[in-house]
């Protein structure tokens, strides 16, 4: 993964979750990670502002070249592997309409913990730094 001073791309983190799965039978296309990451990215940045958008003065689009910091991919990433069990499980049904051999989770228990990892996101993202009395130092 390519990374640089504590953050990576959209597009760098996509292509590492995508190398991984593909070892182990997915058959996901990246531009289909890359689109789940970024609506999961924009999804955690409704309850948590992205350090990209704190240091910005215009409004930031969320695409595949924007930036997260570590501290973020580690709260997105299990959402997008769970967005991304959920898109498998969409292919391996639709196989299995086909007369394919069905494997792996079914889209019910894939979206039930994609819903629940999106939930435990929320609680995640949603933390402000503690204040301290100092801060109102003077007054």
């Amino acid at each position: 993964m390519q990374s640089y001073a504590g953050n990576g791309t959209l597009t760098a983190f996509a292509q590492q979750l995508h190398q991984e799965l593909s070892l182990t039978g997915y058959s996901l296309l990246l531009e289909d990670m890359l689109h789940a990451l970024q609506l999961d990215a924009q999804y955690y940045a409704s309850w948590a502002v992205l350090e990209v958008q704190n240091n910005s003065t215009v409004p930031i689009l969320i695409n595949e070249n924007t930036p997260l910091q570590l501290y973020e991919w580690a709260i997105i990433e299990p959402v997008f592997r769970s967005h991304c069990d959920l898109l498998q499980a969409r292919l391996v049904e639709g196989s299995r309409s086909l007369g394919g051999d069905g494997f792996g989770l079914s889209v019910a228990e894939a979206n039930q913990l994609y819903t629940e990892s999106k939930k435990i996101m929320q609680n995640e993202a949603f933390i402000e730094p503690p204040i301290s009395f100092k801060t109102f130092e003077g007054l």
